[in-house]
């Protein structure tokens, strides 16, 4: 703003003064910078001082200036940050942003149960990155197994028999035991018979038929 012959002011825009009627001046009449070209305060922006100094108001659900979203909050850990920056994981749409977990890239975030880093089911996470039943899953990304215990054999289990104990045939991680045959759901676990190595109930073990030892592994009398 300059003065004029009679005294008064002449208000010009760019001239890194805040007139009467201005709300901002930049020294500049470039829009798009948070004081455009008539030196009004853009919108999504706050405009500051003499000169003004313009910055985006991140948390007001408007994308100005370089932000790359703005979900009206100032809060981290939803996909856009407290400086508006979007984080790893994430992908946000919109104006307020919509913010939404990028399932099938390894990251756990939001609501995803896991990320195994595909989008398939029948893994032990689903291609909507929430736990299928049955599994348990850990890590980033996500490693699913079988929950051993409950009697269901998914995934990596050669056995589930509905318990976590040892010495049964099928341990405590869900692997059958040396010695021993598991079949069905939940596993019923016997001795191998025949493969010369004596587990309860067998009487004996001979890799095959004795004088000492018949067929089913009971002992001639």
């Amino acid at each position: 703003a300059c003065g004029d012959d009679d005294g008064g002011t002449n208000e010009r825009c760019g001239d890194r003064v805040v007139a009467e009627l201005e709300q901002c001046d930049d020294g500049n009449t470039q829009p798009g910078d948070g004081c455009d070209a008539n030196c009004a305060q853009e919108t999504g922006w706050v405009c500051l001082h003499e000169p003004s100094f313009c910055q985006t108001s991140c948390g007001d659900g408007i994308i100005a200036g370089a932000e790359p979203c703005d979900d009206g909050n100032n809060v981290d850990n939803d996909g856009c940050d407290v400086q508006c920056r979007l984080e790893d994981g994430w992908s946000c749409v919109g104006a307020p942003s919509v913010c939404t977990p990028g399932c099938g890239d390894g990251l756990v975030r939001g609501s995803e149960g896991c990320d195994d880093g595909n989008n398939t089911d029948g893994d032990g996470c689903d291609a909507g990155c929430q736990i299928e039943s049955g599994y348990e899953c850990t890590g980033e990304p996500s490693f699913c197994r079988g929950v051993c215990g409950d009697g269901v054999i998914l995934l990596n289990e050669p056995c589930d028999d509905g318990n976590n104990d040892d010495g049964d045939g099928c341990d405590a991680l869900c692997e059958i035991e040396t010695g021993y045959d598991c079949t069905g759901e939940p596993s019923v676990c016997a001795p191998d018979c025949g493969d010369g190595i004596v587990l309860a109930p067998e009487e004996c073990d001979d890799a095959g038929e004795s004088t000492t030892c018949d067929l089913d592994c009971t002992a001639q009398s």
